[in-house]
């Protein structure tokens, strides 16, 4: 083993600016919370290769004295703090005095800067730690960092940087953060000189309009709390709007944009019984505290906070939030019946039928003309059809299914067939995920996708990380069937959906295929999509249509599962059951 040895300075800077600067996005970020500290009120972000080239960020703020700019990016040097005790009640968003050395070690840095009472800017350009320019220049009042070749003597880290889409929607996510946090200030940021965001100086409403969307902040409820001398407002999306992530969960702790475990524990908690697992609420809480109840200093980017009492915080947070819940028109118990009128439907007497599934599979020559009888015990209801038996042979009776059979919907999620020897057991949903994602493959292999054109087109507001995924995937879109085009900053414009797409909801499906989290590549968007837009648990089929649904699922390449490998079907032989009813075969008179 070598002798243990002092580092030499610049390894040991590289090694400190590894754990501040990460990516572009950390670089971004670092340059932000100095520009807020300033007090600007615009800040302009332009990219090249999605940072990984050049970040350039401008601001107005109070600027840098001239004769201060040599020390600012140096290590642990900072205005913010100077004892120890200052720590413990830091109200700016940077105090660690690292950001400027950090960025400067790992890149070609150049910074220029001119203080409010100054007539010139300073100038200082950096190659790595070595200083390799400076100059007088003019310019307004405020700051100016172009970061450039970022991780250029890093070459380990950065050949894992991901592609510049990637990278972009760090950065996006970054931006709206602090967007949301200050929106008093002016955020617009470029990639490659086009425009990508632009969020001019606005209240809070109006800037969580045009970050989340109008259409989720429809359905969004203000949220307003006190518990000794801790504070908490923002908005909660009510019970029956969720997303597929987490993408729309916003947190700050005395306007520090914040990933912390008790909040996001606390918000889950408080929608436990309102919605399913896979699904989260969106969210916007401010948490104001006293400094003193809190440790800032926890994480190199300061990304985390610790709470002195974390069970009074969780305890706030959940409390607001079923406040706000039942302060809204839609009660709490309104909600909770929403969310089970979609999964157990008939369990509420006040529900009625909604006929989600109608007219599903059904074509032009009109509906089925079948028998139907409803049986209803107590308030739990199911179906029965007279089966046409086209399942599995055209020719009445030499298929599985013998004259005369019937099929049963079971809780509008199951579809029970009898069948010679026992009975099968269809999952609606699974089955329908396999048929579209049979017919989605076959269509991007060059198929013709059958479109079905939209009576009035629908314009839909996507988040910058899902306009940036609809820019990705938009020829694997077309080819699906969905016929659509860009229309404006971040919204597009859609004419046609795939024939066989019945929950559209005004656009939400797309919306939620785009906004899949985790999900890339092909496959994957198939998958998202297959499941998004199959027929769902409560959805009520006709006769007809679960015929079509069975003699569907049984044309596709493996029907016996869907494209996420849970089963579509059970089947449960006679045998079985006189087994289980302890029969024999005497007994069967």
């Amino acid at each position: 083993m070598a002798p243990i040895q002092r580092l030499l300075p610049e390894v040991a800077s590289k090694i400190a600016a590894g754990e501040v600067i990460e990516r572009p996005a950390s670089a971004v970020k670092e340059l932000i919370e100095n520009s807020l500290d300033a007090g600007a009120t615009r800040i302009s972000i332009e990219l090249v290769d999605g940072g990984k080239a050049s970040i350039r960020i401008e601001d107005n703020g109070a600027g840098i004295p001239a004769e201060e700019l040599p020390i600012a990016v140096e290590s642990f040097t900072t205005s913010k703090i100077s004892r120890i005790e200052d720590l413990a009640r830091a109200g700016t968003l940077g105090f660690r005095g690292e950001a400027l050395a950090s960025i400067r070690a790992v890149s070609m840095l150049t910074i220029r800067s001119r203080a409010r009472d100054e007539e010139m800017a300073r100038e200082l350009a950096f190659r790595g730690e070595a200083r390799i320019g400076e100059a007088l220049c003019a310019r307004n009042p405020g700051t100016e960092v172009i970061v450039e070749n970022l991780f250029f003597n890093l070459p380990a880290r950065k050949k894992f940087l991901r592609s510049a889409q990637s990278e972009i929607r760090r950065i996006i996510a970054v931006i709206q953060g602090y967007a949301l946090s200050f929106p008093e200030t002016g955020f617009i940021l470029r990639e490659s000189g086009k425009d990508v965001l632009s969020y001019p100086p606005s209240s809070l409403r109006e800037r969580v309009e045009v970050v989340l969307g109008g259409d989720l902040l429809a359905n969004l409820i203000p949220v307003q709390f006190t518990m000794g001398r801790a504070k908490i407002h923002g908005y909660a999306s009510r019970g029956d709007q969720t997303r597929a992530n987490r993408y729309m969960q916003f947190y700050f702790v005395n306007r520090r944009y914040v990933r912390d475990r008790v909040l996001s524990h606390a918000v889950n908690q408080a929608y436990t019984s309102l919605i399913p697992r896979d699904r989260f609420p969106a969210v916007v809480l401010f948490l104001d505290v006293p400094y003193d109840e809190i440790d800032v200093n926890v994480h190199p980017t300061k990304a985390e906070v610790r709470f002195r009492n974390e069970g009074e915080i969780h305890r706030l947070v959940l409390s607001s939030i079923a406040e706000a819940l039942r302060r809204t028109s839609d009660s709490l118990e309104q909600t909770v019946d929403s969310f089970y009128r979609g999964v157990f439907p008939g369990e509420s007497g006040a529900l009625s039928q909604s006929g989600a599934g109608d007219d599903f599979f059904r074509g032009s020559g009109g509906s089925w003309s079948g028998a139907a009888q409803e049986l209803r015990e107590g308030d739990r209801t199911f179906e029965f059809h007279e089966a046409p038996l086209s399942l599995f042979s055209e020719e009445r009776g030499k298929g599985i299914l013998a004259s005369g059979n019937l099929y049963w919907q079971l809780h509008q999620s199951f579809i029970l067939i009898q069948i010679r020897g026992g009975m099968v057991v269809i999952d609606q949903h699974a089955a329908h995920e396999r048929i579209l994602f049979d017919r989605a493959k076959a269509d991007l292999a060059g198929g013709r996708p059958v479109v079905q054109s939209l009576l009035f087109p629908a314009t839909i507001d996507l988040s910058p990380d899902e306009y940036e995924r609809y820019e990705e995937l938009a020829p694997a879109l077309a080819s699906l069937g969905f016929e659509s085009e860009p229309f404006g900053l971040r919204s597009i414009i859609v004419r046609g959906i795939p024939a066989l797409v019945r929950n559209w909801n005004d656009g939400r499906l797309l919306a939620e295929i785009l906004g899949g989290e985790g999900r890339s590549g092909i496959d994957e968007l198939l998958k998202t999509y297959a499941c998004r837009a199959a027929i769902k648990a409560g959805a009520k089929l006709s006769g007809e249509e679960m015929e079509s649904l069975a003699d569907q699922l049984f044309a596709t390449t493996l029907p016996y599962t869907c494209p996420h490998g849970r089963p579509t079907m059970l089947r449960v032989g006679i045998a079985e059951l006189e087994r289980r009813f302890a029969r024999s075969v005497s007994q069967k008179e």
